[in-house]
């Protein structure tokens, strides 16, 4: 498939959210291709700072925060559409607010910078995940690979949508390709 221009004026920012294993980073990846959009994962920020702190730990939390939104108020500033991955499966009681509130701040920064946010819901039922939690091309990206692990945290996951509106997309149901096009055809929509 070649690349299908979305006009991108003002600047888009595509959060997709989703559990682990649901397909973020693949559909992400395809999105990327055929939008043009740069693609900011979450690995890229974790992966840089778990050298240096703790996985969790209030600093890694507070820097990760900080250098994510440092990206988007740029990248908005700059004109530049781009597409951002990110767990829903946040640890703790508090976890689900912890990623509400970081998915706000996101928005709000990202157009403060003059841009929009769409987010997308990724998601596939429990049996999928546990098949795709332990693949290869999740040992790059220092992903979770721990079935039980994945259990716990989507067992006390809140399942819907942050918002009424966001796009929802079964990855179980769909290629990559095809929840891509389905993303771009809903942001031309808008």
């Amino acid at each position: 498939m070649g690349a299908m221009t979305v006009p991108a004026t003002p600047p888009v920012l595509m959060y997709l959210y989703g559990p682990p294993a649901s397909g973020k980073l693949t559909v992400a990846e395809q999105l990327a291709q055929l939008s043009g959009y740069r693609l900011f994962h979450n690995h890229l920020t974790v992966n840089a700072l778990i050298s240096v702190f703790d996985f969790g730990t209030p600093p890694f939390t507070r820097v990760l925060h900080q250098l994510r939104l440092d990206v988007f108020a740029a990248a908005a500033a700059e004109g530049i559409s781009m597409i951002f991955t990110n767990n829903s499966a946040w640890g703790g009681a508090d976890g689900r607010e912890r990623f509400r509130a970081f998915a706000g701040e996101a928005k709000r920064t990202f157009e403060a910078g003059g841009g929009c946010v769409q987010f997308v819901r990724v998601t596939a039922p429990l049996p999928v995940l546990e098949q795709r939690v332990d693949a290869e091309s999740r040992r790059a990206h220092g992903k979770l690979l721990d079935a039980g692990r994945l259990r716990e945290l989507v067992a006390g996951l809140d399942q819907t949508s942050l918002h009424p509106g966001d796009l929802v997309i079964d990855t179980s149901a769909v290629t990559p390709a095809e929840a891509a096009l389905a993303v771009l055809t809903a942001a031309a929509a808008r």
